[in-house]
């Protein structure tokens, strides 16, 4: 495998890095295709709102009402035919229902079987691995209207990194899972990181991309690996037979974990700082020191790291 010129050979000591390039499937493309037209879509509707002539704007809103009937009756008529084509084609209903394209679609024409709070719930059950696996949780305290109110437990309560867990994991689920969620609180996050709702293009900064690392799987209990991920350095871990990842740097000596190592769960870098790597990061040494950590979730086979974009 050839070497970039940005990219060294490991040093005695060192553990080689594995690299992995950004990545992307076909529904994540077509599902920022989708966002696209729907962007376009909210531009064209306010250039119809700047039309002087009132009977035109209505003329549009009517045309507009048509197409969206037009289209939402075939979609409900597709829900049936395979709903009513016996237990073979259960799979393939559910896989309709729960496909991010095709449930923002459903969506829109309020045809989705599935209620805002059960897929408000499954969203935050996609993510509870990754916070149990950190001694934290996530609680849905209530769910009034469209917006919802949650409370972060545990280690995620006090994480200094909580900002982070907040932005790529939990937040993202949810508005994958639930667009037409008006919003949501959280308790357990200092106010200062709750900011109020971003506009189009910070909300882009910060969204998610969830890459695979394919050989993280088969890392053995008490095993750690350095990686690099989208131009990212990584560390990886395995602790209790559950997979962690941190950004490769040590805050107390701003020097990569290359050449430390890991026992009893802690995780030391070259000049001895050592991290919990069950409970954030947390520095053993120096309590307002911590690793930052990188939602990290094993679902179907398949280890999965999120980094902002």
């Amino acid at each position: 495998m050839e070497t970039s010129a940005n990219e060294r050979s490991p040093a005695a000591g060192e553990m080689p890095e594995r690299v992995w390039p950004y990545g992307a499937n076909e529904a994540k493309e077509q599902l920022d295709a989708m966002n696209s037209h729907g962007a376009r879509i909210q531009q064209l509707l306010q250039q119809i709102e700047a039309i002087p002539g009132a009977s035109t704007r209505e003329l549009m809103h009517e045309i507009m009402g048509a197409t969206l009937a037009f289209y939402g009756q075939g979609l409900a008529r597709i829900l049936e035919v395979v709903s009513e084509s016996g237990p073979e084609f259960q799979k393939v209903y559910q896989r309709l229902i729960n496909d991010k394209v095709v449930r923002g679609m459903l969506l829109i024409h309020d045809l989705h079987p599935a209620s805002l709070e059960t897929r408000l719930c499954d969203a935050l059950d996609h993510v509870r691995p990754y916070l149990k696996s950190h001694g934290g949780n996530v609680e849905l305290i209530s769910l009034t209207g469209q917006t919802a109110r949650l409370r972060l437990q545990g280690t995620c309560k006090t994480c200094a990194s909580s900002a982070v867990t907040l932005e790529l994991a939990i937040r993202h689920a949810i508005e994958e899972a639930c667009p037409d969620l008006a919003g949501f609180e959280v308790e357990g996050v200092a106010e200062k990181e709750v900011a109020a709702a971003p506009g189009p293009q910070s909300q882009e900064r910060s969204k998610p991309n969830w890459i695979v690392l394919e050989s993280a799987q088969g890392l053995e209990d008490g095993a750690w690996m350095a990686v690099r991920v989208a131009g990212k350095r990584l560390v990886v871990c395995r602790v209790n037979g559950n997979l962690y990842a941190y950004r490769n740097n040590c805050p107390a000596c701003n020097m990569p974990f290359d050449g430390g190592a890991l026992g009893a769960g802690l995780l030391n870098c070259p000049l001895g700082h050592r991290y919990d790597v069950q409970r954030a990061g947390r520095c053993a040494e120096m309590p307002t020191a911590h690793l930052d950590p990188y939602p990290l979730l094993f679902q179907e086979g398949v280890v999965k790291v999120a980094l902002p974009l």
